[in-house]
């Protein structure tokens, strides 16, 4: 990923004094709240005043119309939306460079922020013409070319852009990445109808006269793309189709009867409750680790300056006990291939990501771990098909010393 979501975390942990996620997702509600605002004002400015609080009303339910443990956690495309949605704010009123720099805070949010510079550049196109759309992309470049200089271009360009190769190939397309598609589209379908259904009637009033929604056709088309790249459909992705939604469909409502848009509202907040209730109750993809226990024994035993090694996907283990990893991966896809959304026997050395065990094992001689906790035996989260025997290298230099430690997971 890029790296500007991780600062507002550790932003955050310094500020409250406390690593508890509820304050990182009291930050994440903000965003949802400054996406709404930006919503509301460009609604107001299309289609008039009640379209405005239509739109910021709807993206603040519709923010949370989605599996409570995916969508609803304060991930990278929550923190992302403000700045994408204050990019075509500002480029409607043709401010070229602050909407370029606006998309390169997105993309510095995820790297499918990137992707609005497709509505951002047709409307300081058609507003300020060639100039409009230079100083857009400089605006764009000047940001990015900034946190390059810090954090290193190659760094930059390694882990946000090339170290993706296997991430975004089509290779390992399947039945299974079918079947997703299907299943995750059909549920954004289902909890977003009140952000939907209008969207044909928004279509039919397109080319009707003073009304200029390209740019949101545009946008709606830009967020599609970004959440079929990689052909993973994890619903959070889809969280990018809400802004240009919610302004179509405010902009449709606007002409409706007061009947269809307090249904619309109505049947909203119903989806948001019963959703916000069931992230307390409902787990749906029953993937919780056992990790506490395991955690308070590595926090008692482990020494302040101590790392250790996860095998496996629990990266819990390193926040709930305050210890350190011995590698740079917080968890073991990096290197092994495994990756949500695909087939959990797709893993070998060659799927991981290119140069990711010279990196590996350059940590791991740096500051040898003091425990190494293995997920396999207890086949969480599909660990079971990445032993560490399946890696010789690894496995070689594990296994002949006393460092190793098998946490009963039972």
């Amino acid at each position: 990923k890029p790296p500007l979501v991780p600062y507002p975390y550790a932003a955050t942990f310094k500020v409250t004094g406390t690593t508890a996620l509820w304050s990182v997702r009291v930050v994440a509600m903000m965003a949802v709240a400054l996406t709404a605002l930006l919503l509301t004002v460009e609604a107001r400015r299309r289609y008039g005043r009640r379209a405005g609080w239509i739109a910021g009303v709807l993206l603040v339910f519709a923010s949370v119309a989605f599996a409570p443990q995916d969508g609803q956690a304060a991930n990278f495309e929550v923190f992302m939306l403000p700045a994408m949605t204050a990019a075509v704010l500002l480029a409607r009123r043709g401010r070229s460079f602050s909407s370029g720099a606006a998309v390169a805070l997105a993309t510095l949010a995820k790297q499918t922020g990137a992707a609005t510079l497709l509505p951002v550049l047709y409307s300081v196109w058609r507003r300020r013409g060639r100039r409009g759309a230079r100083d857009a992309l400089i605006g764009f470049a000047a940001p990015v070319a900034l946190v390059a200089l810090l954090v290193g271009p190659g760094q930059l360009l390694f882990w946000a852009v090339l170290g993706n190769g296997s991430y975004l190939s089509v290779r390992s397309a399947s039945a299974l990445v079918a079947l997703l598609f299907l299943v995750m589209t059909l549920a954004f379908v289902a909890l977003n109808l009140p952000i939907l259904w209008a969207i044909p009637r928004a279509w039919a009033q397109r080319r009707e006269p003073g009304r200029d929604d390209t740019d949101l056709w545009l946008w709606l088309l830009s967020a599609a793309v970004s959440v079929t790249v990689g052909l993973r459909f994890f619903g959070h992705y889809y969280l990018q189709l809400v802004p240009p939604l919610c302004l179509l469909t405010a902009g449709a409502l606007v002409s409706a009867g007061r009947r269809a848009v307090t249904r619309t509202i109505a049947l909203a907040t119903f989806i948001a409750v019963v959703l916000s209730l069931a992230g307390f109750f409902v787990r749906p993809f029953d993937d919780r680790a056992e990790y506490k226990s395991v955690s308070r024994y590595i926090a008692t035993h482990a020494g302040e300056d101590d790392r250790i090694l996860v095998w496996g996907h629990v990266p819990e283990i390193y926040w709930a006990s305050g210890t350190r990893p011995a590698t740079r991966f917080p968890t073991t896809g990096f290197i092994t291939g495994a990756a949500g959304g695909r087939h959990a026997d797709d893993v070998s050395e060659e799927n991981a990501t290119p140069g990711a065990w010279d990196l590996f094992f350059e940590d791991f001689i740096a500051h040898p771990p003091r425990y190494i906790l293995d997920t396999a035996p207890a086949k969480i989260r599909g660990s079971q098909y990445y032993p560490i025997s399946a890696f010789p290298r690894l496995a070689e230099t594990v296994f002949p010393t006393n460092w190793f430690s098998r946490a009963n997971w039972s």
